[in-house]
């Protein structure tokens, strides 16, 4: 029996970044072609303050982990370990974003949501990772 490990190559973690692209894009047509705001009574103004706080923490957060785990002198497992995790930051606070617009209306924390998340997966690509 074979003792290699088994890892995730380039093709799958672009196909990852794919499906959860496609994911977030979904959500957000749905947001927005559908939107008729929930009655929840949570002030607008709060929770785009919120998404705000979550999008800067998240894209900083995407920076210093490219920084310290994609670089060059890192291995493989790190490079693909930092992609993935640039990606939840990126989605996470995608799906915030969208979540504060479904319950509130405001379409400017979609929009904004939904251009760091394009901005992150433009600037951190699965492919640059492994090439690092």
């Amino acid at each position: 029996m074979s003792n290699s490990r088994s890892s995730v190559g380039p093709q799958a973690l672009t196909a990852v970044y794919v499906a959860l692209a496609v994911g977030v894009l979904l959500y957000a047509a749905v947001v927005l072609v559908v939107l008729d705001p929930l009655d929840s009574g949570v002030d607008s103004t709060v929770m785009r303050f919120t998404w705000l706080a979550v999008a800067v923490v998240a894209t900083l957060s995407a920076g210093i982990i490219r920084g310290r785990l994609g670089g060059a002198s890192h291995g493989e497992g790190q490079a693909r370990t930092a992609a993935i995790v640039v990606w939840a930051l990126a989605e996470g606070q995608a799906l915030i974003g969208l979540t504060v617009t479904l319950l509130t209306g405001d379409r400017v924390v979609a929009f904004g949501a939904l251009a760091i998340f394009v901005w992150l997966w433009l600037r951190y690509p699965p492919r640059r990772f492994l090439e690092s």
